[in-house]
């Protein structure tokens, strides 16, 4: 494979159960690597997903809960980006919420392409007990995992949460700053060409 340059994205599907879940293959017919991007509802996700790709391919909102569906993107026809449903908000019906829960859990566990998740945090919160299980998951089933503090052009250096594993890289994020998505996408690359 070689390296991605993340300048051809495209949406392919949206699924609302894991039946609907798509094939993906590069134009090879090899099946694509995938990338989840997982966290808490209005963590920014879909705004980390439009600065990661510099397009406006995820939906986003000053609601949180609004992505219900698994969404899947086409990256330079490399691998996939996935963008699984918010998990914590409270106000939705519990039917809905426990909805969430099996896409999340149905994608996650038996999606075998999956190569990297991207767990995203609000740099300015402490982590959850959803966020905190979903490492210590993905530490059991030797999921790579990523840390990815967002928003973090609203707080100062000084401020910034120290709940890191020692074990998991984790990287301070913000969409105001280019350098980041530089060394995401670097971060990326390492990931799917073996160099991490």
């Amino acid at each position: 494979m070689k390296k991605t340059t993340f300048t051809l994205a495209q949406f392919v599907a949206s699924a609302f159960k894991p039946e609907e879940f798509p094939k993906m293959t590069t134009p090879s017919g090899q099946l694509m690597p995938e990338i989840a991007v997982v966290g808490r509802s209005n963590v920014g996700k879909s705004s980390l997903i439009n600065h990661l790709l510099r397009k406006k391919l995820a939906k986003t909102s000053s609601i949180p809960g609004k992505t219900q569906s698994v969404n899947f993107f086409s990256v330079d026809g490399q691998f996939a980006l996935v963008d699984l449903p918010g998990y914590g908000y409270a106000k939705v019906p519990k039917q809905v919420k426990e909805h969430w829960g099996d896409l999340i859990d149905g994608y996650l566990q038996n999606r075998p392409t999956l190569r990297l998740i991207l767990l995203l945090i609000d740099s300015r919160r402490e982590l959850t007990e959803e966020d905190q299980a979903l490492i210590d998951w993905a530490t059991f089933h030797h999921k790579p995992i990523l840390l990815i503090y967002t928003k973090a052009d609203k707080i100062h250096d000084t401020k910034r949460v120290n709940n890191s594993y020692e074990a998991i890289a984790s990287y301070y994020y913000s969409i105001k700053d280019a350098h980041a998505r530089i060394e995401l996408t670097s971060k990326i690359n390492g990931f799917l060409h073996g160099t991490n």
